[in-house]
């Protein structure tokens, strides 16, 4: 019987203060697969952060990881993870990505997390800026 391996990688996607869109995936403390890159072609930070979730996908299927938690800030994003049976639903920006993850669930289990501290989750005078999520 081949052993169960689960991995637990934090996504996010946000802007520089150049305005360059950027994402990172933080698989632990001094992890081989915690990464941090520039990207470009994506309309917000929530598709950015989308695409680290997928690229995770990857990478925890390429080691032969039987299960990935990824935990997000983005309601936009873990809602179309959670949801990515649906994918015909997604916006068609970022239905490849949502269709891609929705495949590779034949793979690996795949559950995601709604946490807390997106950067586009501000708090302005007080209130969730909803916008936003």
């Amino acid at each position: 019987m081949l052993e169960s391996k689960t991995a637990i990688v934090r996504v996010i996607g946000f802007a520089n203060p150049l305005g360059q869109f950027q994402y990172s995936m933080h698989w632990g403390v001094d992890h081989i697969n915690n990464y941090k890159t520039a990207i470009s072609g994506y309309e917000d930070v929530h598709h950015v952060e989308l695409h680290a979730a997928r690229q995770a996908i990857k990478m925890a299927k390429k080691q032969k990881y039987s299960r990935l938690i990824i935990r997000t800030g983005s309601r936009f994003v873990w809602d179309l993870i959670k949801n990515s049976a649906n994918f015909a639903n997604a916006p068609p920006e970022v239905l490849h990505l949502v269709q891609a993850i929705h495949d590779n669930r034949k793979h690996i289990l795949i559950k995601v997390e709604l946490v807390d501290g997106h950067p586009e989750n501000k708090t302005v005078g007080g209130e969730m800026n909803k916008e936003n999520i």
